[in-house]
């Protein structure tokens, strides 16, 4: 039943990977999709080599399959015309998807179609998709002796600049025998009677329509074509004819007479012009529009926005599917005290951990492993790391002990790479029960943590997890589909955790806070505190070097202030910016900041620190490697921070290893560590606090030596060597546990 179970939201999982798969790549199978107004023309110039030929006009399609697609197209592909000119709202609104629809009715056209731009086209930021797909938004082509004019009625075109424009174009069509205008909104008022909201169907400014009228007028234009407003209605003004054609697709008038589903033909020739409006047959009366708008606009909506609404249901299905499983399993919430004394004690393990990121890459989550592992093998166990392969592999006593796992697809930008590993390659497993391992420590609730939490399983070994990241504060990397981010960031970052860690036999949280989170999603697994601890070994160095390292980072600084985060968007890294801007701006300090770390905010930083004038303030030193990141806090006076993801303040205690203050923005991970107005200042996310909290401790020395010895103090409590016997004490209670349940 447990199988059966995981086939099911497999099943589900894949289903919505490969809606979300199709979604993204989607735009990439219509690559010959483009400037399809430019192309066309040239098209329609080739094949009209007369002043005598045939065009239909139409307007309002708005993805109409059931209309247009299907009864209108089909009329018009069996006439004698020769292109198809569109008055623009050929889609319902500007999403990416409908234009991808659109694009199939395209290809069912056997003749060119030209088309103004809607406002239906530019809704929802359609505006980048119009120009990408069609071209420009206002332009003119012409044809033997016609001249044939677009405008953009969508206000998305500088009014003046379109004017000057359209008065160029009206004196070159002088020359020609016949001018149209085509253009989506009506510069003309029509009786209200027909319209719900007449205000954005025609031209609304009477200045504007009266300009238009005249300047149509006096460089005699035989016809304007436009629409946006669901009817067909002919006037003649000063000389021009004016028509609107709002019956291509989409819902109709329901109490309007004019209001019915058509197509207009132009016959062009010698003996001048002639329009003729073609009703489709079968047109519904009055009582039944409301029926057929009903089923216009819902099989409109389907059809363009089918993927979405699978993606909807699948995801509603495997809620629901979760939900289901969730409230139908029995859990027991009582800590199990049966077992016996522990009989493992003192025992030399051999432990696999499993990660999805690690060296060369610099991060907090490697350098704690590599810490933990440190530590344990100086206490003789034997600790072996299964972790991405990188495109940089390095060499060093370390390697021996890590399991590289071959990657299937290797995301790289701006400084940050991340490779996905091959979890289902049969090598993994090789690799681990070559090993005869005693339990596994997973550092990650998916991917490889999820491929060590199943190896646990699958072969009877305990099973710990750490719990390092506040998924949820990574929200901004997942695709924002739908509702998706959202969802990740509220719901399914917590849903995971909580999952995870309930199927482990016991997890480390970094901080007192960290676990008190853990508890409020709903792990009820046993839950030890064990921070991160630091390797004094490195802090072991030369003073002469240290002081030529400050001089050279200094300049002629009085004071160094240093901040080490990966350089990307979660980090709060433009609050730490404009706090020292701030600082800068209020206070007559020498001072000088130095940024360790690299990642994919990094141009946009510098450009932040030029535009700000801040290049004798900020340096951006880049990655460090990690055995030399103590000469940098060693060499420095203050350590600033403003990020608020993380679940433990690692680099704060760095820092104070080296006797470094700390003001930083508050939050989970580093409320624990930063004791206020002891060893720092925590402050709220305001500029002005935490900029006034570095400017007093940088002006009192007094204060500052105090704070730097208490700095100091604290950090002696967080060795990697009492991290080990932290971690080898839960090791040693879960493999006895795990025996006893085995029994």
């Amino acid at each position: 039943m447990k199988n059966k179970s995981k086939i099911y939201l497999t099943i589900f999982i894949i289903i919505i990977l490969v809606l979300i798969t199709y979604k993204i790549y989607a735009p990439y199978t219509i690559q010959d999709f483009n400037a399809v107004n430019v192309k066309n023309m040239d098209i329609i110039k080739e094949k009209i080599q007369s002043d005598s030929y045939n065009f239909a006009v139409v307007g309002n399609i708005k993805n109409s399959i059931a209309i247009f697609d299907n009864r209108i197209l089909e009329k018009i592909n069996q006439a004698d015309v020769d292109f198809i000119v569109s008055t623009g709202n050929n889609l319902r609104d500007g999403d990416e998807s409908k234009y991808r629809v659109f694009y199939r009715t395209l290809e069912k056209m056997e003749i060119p179609f030209l088309t103004a731009i809607g406002r239906r086209e530019i809704k929802d930021g359609g505006n980048e998709n119009f120009y990408k797909y069609f071209g420009p938004f206002y332009y003119s082509f012409q044809i033997d002796d016609s001249y044939f004019i677009f405008l953009d009625t969508t206000e998305n075109t500088n009014l003046n600049w379109q004017q000057q424009w359209l008065k160029n174009e009206l004196e070159e069509a002088k020359g020609y025998q016949k001018k149209f205008i085509i253009m989506n909104k009506a510069p003309l008022k029509v009786d209200t009677e027909y319209l719900i909201d007449d205000s954005i169907k025609y031209i609304s400014n009477q200045q504007l329509r009266n300009y238009y009228q005249e300047i149509f007028a006096k460089y005699n234009i035989d016809a304007v074509f436009s629409s946006n407003i669901e009817i067909f209605h002919q006037e003649e003004i000063k000389g021009v004819d004016y028509y609107i054609s709002g019956g291509a697709g989409g819902e109709l008038i329901f109490d309007s007479d004019k209001s019915f589903y058509h197509y207009l033909l132009v016959n062009v020739n010698d003996d001048g012009i002639k329009v003729k409006v073609e009703r489709l047959e079968n047109n519904p009366g009055l009582p039944s529009k409301l029926l057929v708008n009903i089923w216009v606009a819902l099989q409109s909506f389907f059809y363009a926005n089918y993927i979405n609404i699978l993606l909807v249901l699948f995801i509603a299905l495997t809620v629901f599917y979760i939900f289901h499983k969730e409230i139908n399993k029995e859990v027991n919430y009582y800590r199990d005290f049966a077992y016996a004394e522990n009989e493992y004690k003192n025992k030399n393990l051999k432990i696999a951990m499993f990660t999805n990121n690690y060296f060369p890459v610099i991060g907090g989550v490697p350098i704690s492993i590599q810490r933990l592992a440190k530590a344990l093998r100086k206490k003789g166990h034997e600790v072996k790391i299964f972790a991405p392969e990188y495109k940089n592999k390095i060499q060093n006593k370390d390697e021996k002990n890590i399991i590289r796992c071959n990657s299937i697809y290797y995301y790289e930008e701006a400084g940050l790479e991340f490779p996905v590993t091959n979890i289902y390659s049969p090598q993994i497993k090789k690799d681990f029960q070559a090993e005869d391992f005693d339990l596994v420590h997973a550092h990650h609730p998916f991917w490889l943590g999820n491929k060590g939490r199943k190896l646990a399983e699958e072969f009877n070994l305990p099973l710990a997890f750490t719990y390092h990241t506040r998924l949820e504060k990574y929200a901004h990397y997942v695709p924002n589909i739908l509702f998706m981010r959202k969802f990740f960031a509220n719901r399914l970052s917590h849903f995971l955790i909580r999952n995870f860690a309930n199927k482990t036999d016991a997890v480390f949280a970094p901080t007192e806070s960290t676990k008190e989170y853990l508890r409020n999603v709903g792990v009820s697994r046993y839950i030890k505190v064990m921070p991160t601890g630091i390797d004094f070994e490195y802090y072991n160095c030369d003073e002469n070097k240290i002081k030529e390292l400050r001089k050279e980072l200094i300049g002629k600084s009085e004071h160094l202030l240093i901040s080490v985060s990966r350089l990307s968007k979660e980090k709060n890294l433009y609050f730490l910016l404009d706090g020292i801007n701030r600082l800068k701006e209020t206070s007559e300090l020498d001072f000088k900041l130095i940024i360790i770390g690299s990642g994919s905010e990094k141009e946009n930083i510098m450009q932040f620190i030029k535009d700000n004038s801040l290049e004798n303030y900020i340096e951006l030193i880049g990655a460090v490697d990690f055995r030399e990141m103590a000469k940098y806090y060693l060499a420095s006076d203050l350590f600033v921070f403003a990020s608020t993801t993380e679940t433990q303040g690692m680099v704060l205690l760095e820092a104070m290893a080296a006797k470094n203050p700390v003001v930083a923005v508050k939050s989970s991970g580093i409320d624990d560590v930063i004791e206020e107005a002891s060893n720092g200042y925590k402050t709220e996310e305001e500029i002005d606090k935490w900029s006034s909290r570095i400017k007093e401790l940088l002006n009192d020395r007094k204060k500052y030596e105090e704070f730097s010895q208490n700095a100091f103090e604290t950090a002696k409590n967080y060795s990697i060597e009492k991290m080990a016997e932290e971690a080898e004490e839960l090791y040693y209670k879960i493999m006895q546990l795990k025996k006893y349940h085995n029994d």
